[in-house]
């Protein structure tokens, strides 16, 4: 017996967007924040006038190629714009992106397999998550979130493996996926996905071949996406800039990588299931290169990811949503995993939106068994067989009350926690000093968390306040150059000229690429009328950084000065 194709009620799925929404809705009173000013308000391609060039031809920041991390998410960007120029409104596009997209999971999962009451359920529950906050309320966390959505849209509109094949869904889906890339990297592995699903979810020996137009199509997007990203910005190949004070990991060899891998996997579960202790930032040296394939933490992560490979072949057949629920942590996870790649970060929760949803579709099934008690299948009532032919019938089992109420029991929980947990955790977004007085606490060996916090108060006004943070960040990390520069201005302010000097220098000469450093130490030169010195540090990153303007304007005027005849 086949599945049926279960459509969703209006009502069902304005149920997923309304606690999606909802769940979520603090985001609404959320500030620009962390990554969100350097991505939209200090981004020119998001400030200027639409320029096509210029959006396909930036990285997710607004840089060139070879100036940043090498994030190419033309498609965000384009949103970013459009909210700046014509809608407003930053994060409650944010928060309907979230709902359209708990929405799209909910028709796919109700599409592939035939079950209305887990699609729902599972959508509803991802839609109230506390570890998608960060996605949902930071407003760089939008690429996840368009990331996700586009996928699961090209899952929904690819059909089920056991449905002929139309040209036509392929290519919607292969467009939906286009997008996804277009939004973020990481969807790359969704055609895996998609694979791994039709292998769980078709009825035996209905599974398409691996040589067809349903995963050709998504091959050809992925080639002409990556193509587009080659002649209009960079190859995914080519050298991009990386920082060790936000992933320790490029420092290292394989073996270090693997372990701390894996110590990163069963710290991400950790997170999904229990979304407490969440902050902002991971980096150094709040997580710190695993060398041992014995400590806890590896072996906890080993053991956790092995599991969850041996749940998803040994319950392929009797429990196919089990197993596909495992397919979605573990498919995402390959490219956070820092194994094929070292990401820009080593760790952060906007990163598990996507394999979240796979604790999600968990609940959602133990939630339904507990429901219905008829575990083990996915028998549900026929297709027609054609137009104006009844369709075959199959009794559902009756639910008696009993069953409802550990129904409740197993689902209120979950939900009424997240809900209340992720309520708690938008409030920390308000303003950079809330955020990361909030990180402080979770991950207080974090050398940003301090330097971000002691910038917030810089910004304040409260520049003898913000002294002891970036102290402190020094003291974590010597050698990372931005808390030297912002100790010299907060420094400077308190009087304190000839250690703001020394840190202003030291900034420079611990990266002199850094835009911060280099022009700190020239305001700060400039002030004193020391024009010469001024040019000695502008003029070589100028040559370096012909397209940094507010560096290249300075240069220009300092020279000018040096040549007036007015000057003493």
């Amino acid at each position: 017996m086949t599945r049926a194709k279960a459509a969703l009620s209006r009502g069902a799925l304005a149920l997923v967007a309304a606690a999606a929404f909802f769940g979520h809705a603090r985001a609404i009173g959320a500030g620009f924040v962390f990554d969100d000013r350097g991505a939209i308000q200090e981004n020119p391609v998001v400030q200027g006038d639409l320029d096509l060039g210029a959006l396909f031809g930036s990285d997710f920041w607004g840089r060139p190629p070879g100036e940043g991390p090498g994030t190419w998410r033309p498609l965000v960007v384009l949103s970013f714009w459009l909210n700046k120029h014509i809608t407003g409104g930053f994060h409650e596009t944010n928060l309907l992106l979230h709902a359209a997209t708990s929405v799209v999971l909910a028709l796919a999962l109700s599409r592939h397999t035939g079950r209305t009451t887990f699609a729902v359920v599972a959508a509803m529950v991802f839609g109230v998550l506390g570890v998608n906050t960060e996605a949902v309320v930071g407003l760089v966390g939008r690429a996840d979130v368009m990331a996700a959505g586009l996928g699961w849209l090209a899952w929904f509109v690819a059909g089920r493996a056991d449905e002929p094949e139309e040209p036509r869904s392929s290519l919607w889906a292969a467009l939906a996926f286009a997008g996804a890339l277009a939004s973020k990297e990481s969807a790359i592995v969704f055609p895996l996905f998609l694979f791994l699903a039709d292998r769980l979810l078709a009825p035996p020996g209905r599974a398409p071949r691996i040589l067809s137009a349903r995963y050709g199509s998504l091959v050809a997007a992925a080639v002409l996406v990556i193509a587009l990203r080659t002649v209009a910005f960079a190859s995914p190949l080519a050298a991009v800039s990386r920082e060790l004070q936000a992933n320790p990991l490029l420092a290292e060899g394989w073996g270090p990588r693997i372990f701390t891998s894996l110590r990163l996997f069963a710290m991400a579960l950790g997170k999904i299931v229990l979304p407490v202790g969440l902050s902002a930032d991971y980096s150094y040296a709040a997580i710190l290169p695993e060398h041992s394939p014995f400590a806890l933490p590896v072996l906890v992560g080993a053991l956790v990811l092995v599991g969850l490979v041996v749940l998803s072949i040994r319950l392929r057949r009797r429990e196919p949503l089990f197993a596909l629920a495992a397919v979605m942590v573990l498919v995402p996870w390959i490219v956070m995993s820092q194994l094929p790649f070292v990401l820009p970060t080593i760790f952060a929760e906007r990163l598990l939106y996507l394999p979240a949803a796979g604790f999600a579709l968990m609940v959602a099934r133990i939630g339904e068994w507990m429901l219905e008690r008829t575990p083990g299948g996915l028998v549900f009532p026929a297709a027609s067989a054609g137009k104006g032919k009844k369709r075959a019938a199959q009794k559902r089992p009756k639910v008696e009350p009993a069953n409802l109420r550990s129904f409740v029991l197993v689902l209120g929980p979950v939900m009424l926690a997240n809900l209340a947990l992720a309520w708690s955790r938008a409030a920390d977004w308000e303003n950079d000093r809330t955020l990361f007085a909030s990180a402080m606490e979770v991950v207080p060996r974090s050398a940003r968390a301090h330097h971000n916090y002691g910038s917030a108060l810089l910004n304040e006004g409260k520049s003898a306040a913000s002294i002891a943070s970036f102290e402190r960040a020094v003291e974590i990390l010597p050698t990372w150059s931005e808390p030297h520069a912002q100790l010299g201005v907060a420094m400077l302010d308190t009087g304190r000229v000839r250690e703001a000097e020394e840190h202003f220098r030291k900034a420079v000469e611990l990266d002199p690429d850094s835009t911060k450093a280099v022009f700190n130490l020239s305001v700060f030169l400039a002030r004193q009328g020391r024009l010469e010195e001024v040019r000695a540090n502008l003029a070589p990153f100028v040559e370096r950084h012909p397209n940094r303007a507010r560096e290249a304007a300075l240069l220009r005027q300092i020279e000018a000065d040096l040549r007036s005849p007015q000057r003493p």
